[in-house]
């Protein structure tokens, strides 16, 4: 319940401040682009199609050094459950004989 209402009241205030600063968003800027696979010279491409951009960016970016340092603390677990294992087993044996 109370998430619906805070997910409520902050789409509320997005659509305020979207709304209040309608201004900004629809500002276009003009774009050169020039490198050696392709290029192009003065497109237009509004403020609001950057934010969106640099925001997806962004969230690609924390993904993928997430997934990397959820993949590295994987490796290092399944290493130390091994070297458990074989610390159990010769626990096991020594107390056998």
């Amino acid at each position: 319940m109370i998430k619906a209402i805070s997910v409520s009241i902050l789409f509320i205030l997005v659509i305020a401040f979207v709304f209040q600063n309608q201004e900004i968003f629809l500002h276009e800027f003009l774009i050169a682009y020039d490198i050696k696979i392709s290029s192009f010279d003065n497109k237009s491409v509004s403020n609001s199609l950057l934010l969106a951009g640099s925001f997806l960016l962004g969230v690609v970016i924390c993904l993928v050094s997430i997934g990397l340092s959820s993949i590295s603390k994987s490796v290092e677990i399944n290493e130390l459950k091994k070297k458990i294992n074989t610390l159990e087993k010769a626990a096991l044996s020594k107390e056998v004989k």
